[in-house]
């Protein structure tokens, strides 16, 4: 009798084993797929920042090992761009999440245009990013766009000059980028709220807890992964914001809104510097991954 327990023990084993080992067979190829896609450019490009390589002319490239890389640490228009992409990453942040929760917040409750409004919440992320920044451009002129003269409506006669000025240049393209993506969110938090479970409301109320302690003690903290989950989507895209920045500003006025993205397109291709370059990318790449598993840790935290 005992045998035969053993032997049936031994048997639930292996097939425990088959069939844990059976999720990895299934979803190799796509990871096999997908580290190729991914590791190989990575790859090339950690090559090319070990080089000095210019596409004139058609020269090989030189291998200079990590002279690109000393090169960037005494390069101060670099350590601008990653200072002023940080300053413009934590100011988009800082915006979009509140924004995004109240929009989901003030939609989640019911009344007879909530439909409408969720349809027309989507409308700023269907238009092409460059096609928008340059409508905003238009808004924002000093002397013909509307933004003028909505303020002078208000009795404020010298607005700022919103993309000449180095003090205004950086939050009025976060302000623009918020416009555009704070809906993304809106839409993430609004899913969030929908999977929330309807007990804890429905005790607090008994309990005679009031709108913002049931948003205090029980909604924020139930959605705070879903924040997360949305403060990554959103990190990743800030830091590596080109589109709005070249159309709008193009790093102007001087360098004040020149974010590493943009300094790393104009290094590579408009000054012909290949392979310092790549030396950017990779440390923007670094810079990304970083800041997503860093909230990754906090979403887990969270949960």
């Amino acid at each position: 009798m005992r045998a035969d327990l053993s032997r049936k023990r031994e048997g639930w084993s292996v097939a425990r084993r088959r069939r844990d080992w059976t999720p990895d067979l299934l979803t190799a190829p796509a990871l096999v797929v997908m580290a190729l896609v991914m590791g190989f450019p990575l790859l090339y490009l950690g090559y090319m920042s070990l080089h000095r390589w210019s596409l004139i002319g058609f020269a090989p490239p030189a291998f200079i090992g990590v002279g690109n890389f000393v090169a960037l640490t005494g390069d101060e228009r670099f350590t601008d761009s990653v200072i002023r992409t940080l300053y413009f990453t934590g100011l988009g942040l800082a915006s979009n999440l509140p924004m995004g929760l109240g929009i989901a917040l003030l939609l989640d409750q019911r009344f007879p245009t909530r439909n409408l409004l969720r349809a027309l919440l989507i409308l700023p992320m269907v238009a092409t990013p460059a096609a928008m920044g340059l409508v905003w451009v238009v808004m924002l002129d000093p002397s013909l766009g509307i933004v003028r003269y909505l303020f002078k409506l208000v009795g404020v006669m010298a607005p700022p000059l919103w993309l000449s000025s180095p003090a205004w240049v950086v939050p009025t393209l976060v302000g623009v980028d918020a416009w555009m993506w704070t809906p993304m969110v809106a839409l993430i938090c609004m899913a969030g709220l929908a999977a929330l479970p309807g007990e804890p409301f429905e005790a607090a109320r008994v309990d005679g807890a009031n709108a913002w302690q049931r948003f205090r003690f029980i909604t924020f903290p139930l959605l705070a992964p879903t924040l997360l989950v949305a403060a990554m989507l959103r990190v990743m895209d800030l830091l590596k914001v080109i589109d709005i920045v070249y159309v709008m500003t193009g790093g102007g006025p001087g360098h004040a809104s020149e974010t590493i993205n943009l300094y790393n397109y104009l290094v590579a291709l408009s000054y012909d510097r290949i392979g310092y370059g790549s030396a950017v990318a990779l440390v923007l790449f670094a810079l990304v991954l970083v800041c997503t598993l860093a909230l990754i840790r906090l979403r887990r935290a969270a949960t």
